[in-house]
């Protein structure tokens, strides 16, 4: 049936190459219709818990996407007429961006005195003209001694402050939160101009969203072009036929414009990790060609014309090929088992590229090596003295090398245990992006840059104003002033206490919260009179005052001291909370915090399922359950050195880096597959011995797996360039991933095969 199907291809390829070339042309008008998000939100399934309890919190308090304006003056002082003058117009500005429900600043502060026996409140900046020298101390007074402004809005020390602007964006609009991010550069850089000694730096939670998707867009546009000259660089110089490389270089250009179209043609939102696709699938594609190509020189070189060339490389390796492209596209179609969409994306992408690459393989490039009459390559594959010597010294060493190869598998192992399980979003940017920078001087200036908030109800309407209800937030907030990296805490317990004090002729000692629960509903009343609209405390009270929520930062740090404070707040909640009610830490910063574990749980299921899966296949391509098990082991040895050594040298797991496990898998399963094939084809085909048979396989494979290695590594490592974390992590750990499979089956796969394989095979 192959033989039939190659005389067909050969005699038609001329019509092949038109149709494959319609049909291409055709798919990638749907690239147009891509659209891309930068929601943070698309990183959550819908049954995420975490993210439930964040839309519960946004439902009731309000939406909690934001902008952070971080404005710091030269001369370190921000009670002076131009800093206060920029604080004024910035806030006054910021109402006009788009989606904005809210701005916050200490110009807007709704600063409380009493008239009488009246709870006045008002802005504590509201115009201009108010700037002089007395207001200037007054204001200076009132701001740095302030709780629910210090760490928050300003420094300790009035050295620098900050705006924040909460965001009500349209859900349904990919778009949103772009335009709103512009909008606030633009009225950043204007400002800039018109205060230059003040620098004006943005940040928020929709501002790193942005950044995001502009991080994996100059991705696309600087990593494709290196990883094309890479690829090109690489097989020009190991295949040594400019035709061979061209042909190559069609295969994996239209597999990747085929996988992009036909989502473009389904209208798909994509999400900035898709922006890794085209990198990756002609990165994996270049391993078909690379393999068809060298037994189609090696044929040729041993005098066989280039039509029976063909039909010789198609019928060694359909099916390794075939099996190769199956174990790849099951080992990325793990990534559905992730927690997170876009990974699951990702997966998906891939696998699809992967199966374009097949047919192409298939189809375009035996047709493209009857049209283009490619001539011999200076590659020898059946007699390349370095394979020859190779092969023999691996034969003679195999007990020496199968004992070094399995303790430097345990030593490199024993490293796993150094990775944490752990997310740091704030490092996913280098120095070369904004908010990197502004995210660090926050951090080191202002106060914290990770959100946590808790819900504490009463459990009754109006509790709120019960004595006892405010005295647990004022308590439970005393506890997390109190905690390691906590540099701002605010609750409405804070305001009580304000407002007692304010009523008591500012008295210091009046600062607690009120004793009795008509008095605490006086003052609230009061204060909520005399706020504007905009704002009110409905970002903190709920609607019949049961519940509120009292808001922490934290300074930078990672997933996991995050959940170890989270366990530590709820374990006191437990055991000071009484009768009230009170909800786990709620934010993005928790959902991220949370989705590093359950993915890496959800992922290893995957791999199981992949391992299954792919052993099966193993076993039925090479109709033979011992070498299908044995083909296992240098099947995982790569991914547990490739951890291990990522243990020993960063000691860090994050989402990007987990991906690496289910999508290496597939792809480690190559090498293994291509030189099983090989041996087993000179064992029972040709009757050969052991050491025949794996002297066999390496010169008729060695040359194809160190080419196709070399260029996966290098393609890979072209991502290692990256400024954005998530790439450079997994690309480097993909290139270790690899080199250690070539390094299994070269020195450790041979060795097994001469322990585990001596039965004697008819011919």
């Amino acid at each position: 049936m192959l033989q039939s199907y190659t005389d067909w291809l050969i005699a038609q390829h001329k019509k092949i190459i038109l149709v494959t070339l319609v049909v291409v042309a055709a798919v990638s008008v749907g690239m147009k219709n891509l659209t891309t998000t930068n929601d943070f939100r698309v990183y959550f399934s819908e049954d995420n818990p975490q993210l439930q309890a964040f839309d519960k919190l946004e439902n009731t308090y309000g939406k909690q996407d934001t902008l952070f304006f971080f404005l710091q003056p030269e001369d370190k002082n921000i009670f002076t007429p131009q800093a206060l003058s920029l604080i004024l117009d910035l806030t006054d500005k910021a109402w006009y961006l788009p989606n904005v429900d809210r701005v916050n600043s200490i110009s807007n502060y709704q600063y409380t005195e009493v008239d009488n026996d009246d709870l006045m409140t008002h802005y504590l900046l509201e115009d201009k003209a108010d700037i002089n020298a007395a207001n200037i101390q007054r204001i200076k007074n009132i701001v740095l001694n302030e709780p629910t402004l210090v760490n928050y809005l300003v420094d300790v020390k009035g050295m620098v402050s900050g705006i924040q602007v909460r965001l009500d964006l349209d859900r349904n609009n990919p778009q949103a939160v772009d335009d709103t991010v512009h909008a606030a550069r633009k009225l950043r850089d204007q400002l800039s101009s018109a205060y230059p000694a003040i620098k004006i730096m943005l940040a928020g939670s929709s501002t790193a969203g942005v950044t995001l998707g502009e991080a994996v867009i100059i991705d696309v546009e600087t990593l494709v072009f290196w990883s094309y000259l890479v690829i090109i660089t690489l097989l020009l110089i190991l295949l040594r036929s400019i035709r061979g490389t061209l042909a190559t270089i069609f295969l994996i250009t239209f597999s990747t414009m085929l996988t992009m179209g036909i989502y473009g043609w389904f209208d798909f939102v994509l999400t900035p990790v898709a922006g890794w696709v085209p990198s990756i699938v002609m990165t994996i594609a270049v391993a078909d060609s690379v393999h068809i190509l060298i037994s189609y020189f090696h044929s040729l070189r041993h005098g066989v014309n280039r039509f029976d060339a063909i039909r010789e490389s198609l019928r060694i390796n359909f099916n390794p090929v075939f099996i190769t492209s199956l174990t790849t596209i099951i080992g990325v179609l793990t990534l559905n088992f992730s927690d997170s969409p876009p990974y699951r994306e990702l997966g998906n992408m891939v696998a699809l590229g992967v199966f374009f690459a097949f047919i192409l393989s298939m189809t375009l490039l035996p047709a493209l090596l009857c049209y283009f009459n490619i001539g011999k390559s200076h590659i020898d594959k059946g007699s390349n003295p370095f394979i020859d010597r190779l092969s023999n010294w691996i034969i003679q060493q195999r007990k020496l090398l199968l004992l070094v190869m399995g303790l430097f598998t345990i030593i490199t192992a024993s490293f796993i245990p150094n990775n944490r399980l752990t997310e740091a979003w704030h490092e996913y940017f280098d120095q070369s992006f904004e908010i990197r920078n502004t995210v660090e001087a926050i951090n080191h200036e202002l106060g914290g840059v990770h959100y946590i908030r808790y819900i504490i109800d009463s459990g009754e309407e109006g509790g709120i104003n019960n004595p006892a209800y405010l005295k647990l937030l004022d308590d439970f907030s005393a506890w997390l002033r109190k905690q390691d990296k906590v540099a701002f805490v605010s609750s409405l317990a804070d305001i009580s206490k304000r407002l007692n004090r304010t009523m008591h002729q500012d008295k210091p000692q009046w600062y607690r919260v009120p004793e009795n629960r008509p008095l605490a509903a006086q003052l609230f009343l009061l204060y909520e009179i005399g706020l504007p609209p905009e704002l009110s405390l409905d970002d903190i009270v709920n609607h019949n005052r049961s519940a509120t929520v009292v808001t922490l930062t934290v300074h930078k740090t990672d997933s996991e001291f995050l959940l170890q404070l989270d366990k530590r707040a709820r374990h006191w909640l437990r055991q000071h909370a009484g009768k009230y009610q009170y909800s786990e830490g709620i934010s993005l910063d928790m959902v991220f915090a949370h989705i590093n574990h359950r993915n890496i749980r959800s992922l290893l299921k995957g791999m199981v399922v992949a391992l299954i899966l792919i052993s099966f296949i193993l076993i039925f391509a090479l109709r033979s359950f011992r070498l299908g098990m044995i083909s296992l082991i240098p099947n995982l040895v790569p991914a547990t050195m490739s951890y291990g050594t990522w243990g020993l040298l960063v000691g860090k797991v994050d989402l990007s880096a987990s991906i690496v496990l289910c999508m290496s898998l597939g792809i480690v399963v190559d090498d293994t597959v291509h030189f099983l094939s090989k041996y087993l084809r000179a064992r029972r085909e040709k009757g050969y011995d052991n050491q025949q048979a794996m002297r066999y396989a390496f010169n008729t494979v060695g040359v194809a797996l160190i080419i196709t290695t070399v260029v996966l590594v290098s393609g890979f490592l072209v991502l290692a360039i990256s400024h954005f974390s998530p790439t450079w992590v997994s690309g480097l750990l993909l290139a270790i991933t690899l080199s250690y499979a070539l390094l299994a089956d070269f020195f450790l796969l041979p060795p097994l095969l001469s322990v585990l394989d001596r039965k004697i095979y008819r011919v």
